[in-house]
């Protein structure tokens, strides 16, 4: 059901003054016998009045009217300032989801006219405007208002879709635009996210060894063997500006950027998991490689770090996505095992489970034994080395690279049970305003001339009570 807001003043009425006195100039360099079309001729569009007085008009503007489209196109994607995050305004859904519940309600009336073409048309140039405008990354507010948008302009169609499954061949090529447009948006939403994803990782990769696994920041356990690149290179040692504080701010940022924008709460949870994966690896890699990581002080260090990220995730309920951090705090602990006898060994490969004994043998081989600590005598390598031995050819020391390419977006469309049609009182579009004010009971499953059944009125949902904290609720599951 189409749910029609309170009126707004426009800018026109705002500018009635200057209106007035614009066309003043125009009947004033009138002939006196010109005529009322010379003067509508005239009169520049955005002064002009768009009204549609019945269905009749309505559809015509659907099917022959390039300057919809246009509005479409330059309005609501290319011209758009995204809203930035401002702490003396409060948005809600409407104030930063209009363009795909705008872009939706034009499709939907297409496809109850049965214009085909147009839906192509539309979406297809709709899509290619936003791919243009994402295509950058150079904004993560301007990622994430258009990941959120386009996410809510195909759950919109799907919706659509799923209440208007036709029995006959009136709407096959309908349907067909409709499902080629679902396709291609899923393509678009996959090419944000994942673009996206390499930008914040490519950023957040410089924050990775420095803030996780060189920060120092548990008193009382400073290693000795901070600023070993500095001492290599004679400069001696300095401690790095990069600390576990400024990963945290890191997800803070972009947790808040994505709440703010309304993302989907399962695209949220994936997105950090992707970051807590880069960690992983990241970290594991670079400590099992360099002997300057393998101590049992920097041991403490990194695991104080761990369980600062491990209690953000749980703070803002993405306790799950830290699995991705489950062989990094094993190689973690074994730094902080004991390493001294046969009792020892079997503690280390039953506490570190998920590492292979190539990996065990590899951190033994390279740990630094402190002054206070029993040194890792010859039997218990010769032991470890064993255990290694039948399967060290095929046992890989290194984890697998996060790779985005192997990667899979899965998405939850959530149901849309109305159409917004909330128009920022700034923005002109008399044709997309007109066919708002020409919609005043629009609802997904019934037709403009039948009435709703008694068991049919409770599901009519006002625009005003669009749900969407069910964001990232199962309606239809997805796989790009």
């Amino acid at each position: 059901m189409v749910h029609q807001p309170p009126a707004t003043p426009t800018t026109a009425a705002a500018a009635k003054d200057d209106s007035s006195r614009s066309l003043a100039r125009i009947l004033g360099a009138l002939s006196p016998g010109a005529t009322a079309s010379t003067v509508a001729a005239m009169i520049p569009e955005e002064e002009a009045v768009f009204e549609l007085r019945g269905e009749d008009e309505v559809r015509e503007m659907l099917e022959r009217e390039e300057n919809l489209i246009t509005e479409v196109l330059n309005e609501l994607i290319g011209d758009l300032q995204v809203p930035l995050p401002n702490v003396d305004a409060e948005y809600q859904p409407p104030d930063l989801l209009f363009p795909a519940h705008l872009i939706g309600l034009c499709v939907i009336k297409m496809f109850q006219y049965n214009l085909a073409r147009r839906i192509d048309r539309l979406l297809m140039s709709a899509i290619a405007r936003v791919q243009k405008k994402t295509a950058a990354f150079e904004s993560d507010y301007t990622s994430a208002f258009w990941l959120s948008n386009v996410f809510e302009l195909l759950s919109i169609i799907k919706t659509s879709m799923t209440e208007h499954q036709s029995s006959t061949h009136e709407y096959a090529d309908s349907e067909r635009a409709m499902n080629d447009g679902m396709q291609y948006l899923e393509t678009l939403l996959s090419d944000i996210y994942f673009g996206w994803i390499k930008d914040l990782q490519k950023r957040f990769g410089k924050l990775i060894i420095p803030g996780v696994v060189e920060s120092e920041a548990l008193p009382g356990f400073t290693a000795s063997d901070s600023g070993f690149f500095n001492r290599l290179m004679g400069t001696g040692p300095r401690e790095s500006t990069v600390k576990i504080e400024n990963v945290l701010s890191f997800f803070n940022h972009i947790w808040r950027t994505m709440e703010f924008y309304y993302v989907d709460r399962a695209i949220m949870r994936q997105i950090m998991s992707e970051l807590l994966c880069n960690i992983g690896v990241t970290a594991f890699n670079n400590i099992i490689m360099r002997r300057n990581f393998c101590s049992w002080k920097r041991g403490m260090q990194i695991q104080y770090n761990l369980t600062r990220i491990e209690e953000w995730c749980k703070t803002h309920a993405v306790a799950d996505a830290t699995r991705n951090l489950d062989r990094l705090l094993q190689l973690v602990k074994l730094l902080q095992l004991q390493k001294s006898t046969d009792q020892d060994i079997d503690i280390m490969f039953e506490v570190c489970d998920l590492l292979n004994p190539a990996q065990i043998k590899k951190l033994l081989s390279i740990y630094a034994v402190s002054d206070y600590e029993n040194p890792i005598i010859g039997h218990v390598m010769n032991e470890v080395t064993r255990r290694a031995s039948p399967s060290e050819k095929t046992d890989k020391i290194l984890l697998d690279t996060n790779d985005l390419n192997d990667q899979v977006l899965y998405l939850t469309a959530r149901k849309v049970p109305a159409i917004e049609t909330y128009i920022p009182p700034e923005f002109r579009m008399p044709r997309i305003r007109a066919l708002v004010d020409s919609q005043t009971d629009m609802a997904y499953d019934d037709d403009d001339d039948d009435e709703p059944d008694d068991d049919d009125v409770d599901n009519i949902v006002p625009a005003d009570y669009n749900d969407y904290s069910s964001y990232g609720q199962l309606q239809q599951q997805h796989q790009i």
